[in-house]
């Protein structure tokens, strides 16, 4: 019986990227459909472009895409999660929906976790900030490691793959605003990195600022 890898890519209002990167999801992982099924779930925080409408086209003619539409927006932290409960699979990855997280990782990932690793994250060597936002996030990243009880990997931001144990661990945790890097590193000690230098946003603005 073939193990499910699950995709769970949060949108608002990316209806120039989403189409996208349902198609590029598809295209990665059917190399590797001897070996595993997939689901792609993307959950949408009441997006008011088209995104909700490109999202619906999409399941009516790919049975591997599951889409959950929120009735209000939630917040990009509490929507994130909620979807990566929702999911079945053996293990799941969670990227974001703006090719900032590059959907060229997904097989790097899965061979991290078949490699035994619970938790792999992937971590940003490099962005395309201008030069002052740059040394910000860095700050902000150094910042958040200084003052935590539990030391988080610096320069990464939850996006990456969880073993189906973490996701159990992770629906027993009762918080209202579930910072998702955070929580991965007080259920797992020893998180895996994949460093990458992260592209430039394929269109419209970010939602993550």
């Amino acid at each position: 019986m073939k193990k499910i890898i699950s995709i769970v890519t949060p949108t608002y209002n990316e209806e120039l990227n989403i189409e996208k990167l349902i198609l590029e999801i598809k295209e990665i992982m059917f190399p590797l459909r001897s070996k595993y099924d997939y689901e792609h779930i993307v959950i949408d925080n009441k997006s008011t472009d088209n995104t909700i409408k490109i999202l619906k086209e999409n399941a009516n003619k790919n049975k591997n895409l599951k889409i959950i539409i929120n009735r209000k927006n939630y917040g990009q932290a509490r929507s994130a999660f909620f979807g990566i409960l929702q999911a079945k699979g053996d293990a799941v990855i969670f990227m974001n929906s703006d090719f900032q997280d590059p959907v060229e990782l997904i097989p790097d990932y899965i061979q991290s976790w078949e490699k035994g690793s619970r938790i792999t994250l992937g971590q940003k060597t490099n962005t395309n900030d201008f030069s002052l936002m740059k040394y910000v996030r860095k700050f902000f990243h150094k910042l958040l490691h200084l003052i935590s009880e539990v030391k988080m990997p610096l320069y990464t931001t939850g996006s990456g793959i969880y073993d189906k144990e973490v996701i159990e661990a992770f629906k027993k945790i009762n918080d209202p605003y579930p910072y998702i890097k955070g929580l991965a590193a007080e259920v797992e000690d020893k998180i895996n990195l994949i460093q990458f230098e992260q592209p430039k946003r394929l269109a419209g603005s970010s939602k993550n600022n």
